[in-house]
């Protein structure tokens, strides 16, 4: 009888743990590491009036004090959002003096992890790993007389993590439990995934891992460049990747703010007309589908067929394709256009001169550009 007591004793025990378990479970935020990611520790006294005066979205809002109480109430999966109220996360780009982009970057701080490794003054900056090496140099270089020191942070001490909103539609998050994880809301998508700095050992789990092409899937669906390979330095303008539609990624460009701010106070001058915006150029989302699909390359033309005896018209260029999806530079008026329903698609791997109908069907596909939610409105006339 005594062994038939402590049978039931221990199964009781161990359903009553499963059952703890699986609702802890349930209110456990998921974390993803993204991969490919960097970090550069920049420290100092002057280490965020420097970052001001480099970086579009500056340190304006990004906290000090981990000890801060945190505002707002969630009232869907990721909760309402604040602009004005402190982050632990910012996103914004380093600019060339004629206004594009030389590297688009995150900075971190505010949290107690970060506090220990930079001190109140420091920030943790994110940038990808094909542009960290670089962008140390261009950093140092910058410095001058400014009590400022720019250093890598080694491998595996600390890991990038992020949640989506998907991953927990059932849980009331808020930026006080994002704070709890180590975690802020994404800057460029609030809403929609929240971002942060972790210690490296708490991602080891096989579950937590996010590869490359799931996390390229993620952007792609939004409509979020990233890197140098999909912002080519010197060549995109932060208002054409969208840098300038993120609140609080961009900020009000007047001479003295950053780099390259004066072209960019021209160029969103020129498309605050209606014309001026349609006829600007934008980065957006599209599908690709067709039997050439697997070989769409970031550099394809695409193209809008103007009938038979019209040729083909240059409508933008892919930046980056992966499994049916990718980012588009285009003209927004095309964008638009195509992307109505029972709209003709767009075009590709014909070039600007070469008809569709001459097109190898086997290299060839089609591209259906998506407009953003958080796109801007068109220009009333």
């Amino acid at each position: 009888p005594g062994c038939f007591f402590d049978f039931v004793f221990v199964l009781l025990f161990s359903i009553h743990i499963c059952i703890f378990s699986l609702l802890e479970c349930e209110h456990t935020m998921l974390l993803h590491k993204l991969p490919r990611r960097a970090l550069l520790a920049i420290t100092g006294t002057d280490a965020r009036l420097f970052l001001d005066a480099l970086i579009t979205c500056g340190t304006t809002y990004l906290r000090k004090d981990p000890t801060l109480a945190y505002t707002g109430t969630a009232t869907t999966s990721m909760g309402d959002f604040d602009a004005t109220t402190l982050k632990h996360c910012v996103y914004g780009v380093l600019l060339t003096e004629t206004g594009r982009v030389m590297y688009d970057l995150f900075l971190h701080a505010g949290t107690p992890l970060i506090e220990r490794q930079v001190g109140r003054d420091g920030v943790l900056l994110e940038c990808s790993q094909r542009a960290v090496e670089h962008l140390s140099i261009v950093l140092r270089r910058s410095i001058q007389h400014a009590d400022v020191q720019v250093n890598s942070v080694p491998k595996g001490t600390f890991a990038v993590a992020a949640t989506f909103a998907e991953d927990h539609a059932d849980l009331h998050v808020d930026d006080e439990t994002l704070a709890n994880a180590g975690l802020s809301r994404d800057p460029r998508l609030p809403l929609a995934a929240g971002r942060g700095i972790v210690p490296a050992h708490h991602l080891d789990s096989a579950e937590s891992f996010l590869d490359s092409t799931g996390y390229r899937a993620w952007r792609y669906a939004q409509g979020l460049p990233c890197g140098p390979l999909e912002m080519r330095p010197g060549v995109i303008t932060p208002v054409a990747s969208n840098v300038a539609n993120h609140i609080g990624c961009l900020r009000k460009p007047t001479k003295y703010s950053y780099p390259g701010a004066e072209a960019v106070a021209d160029e969103i001058a020129r498309e605050s007309t209606r014309e001026g915006f349609l006829n600007s150029k934008r980065v957006v989302p599209v599908r690709i589908n067709g039997l050439g699909a697997n070989g769409a390359m970031g550099g394809d033309d695409l193209v809008i067929e103007r009938g038979a005896g019209a040729g083909a018209n240059l409508a933008g260029r892919l930046i980056a394709a992966d499994e049916g999806r990718g980012l588009a530079l285009m003209r927004v008026r095309d964008a638009i256009r195509a992307s109505a329903q029972g709209s003709t698609p767009l075009h590709s791997v014909v070039g600007a001169k070469v008809r569709w109908s001459d097109a190898d069907a086997s290299v060839a596909y089609e591209v259906v550009p998506s407009i953003p939610s958080w796109w801007p409105e068109v220009p009333k006339e």
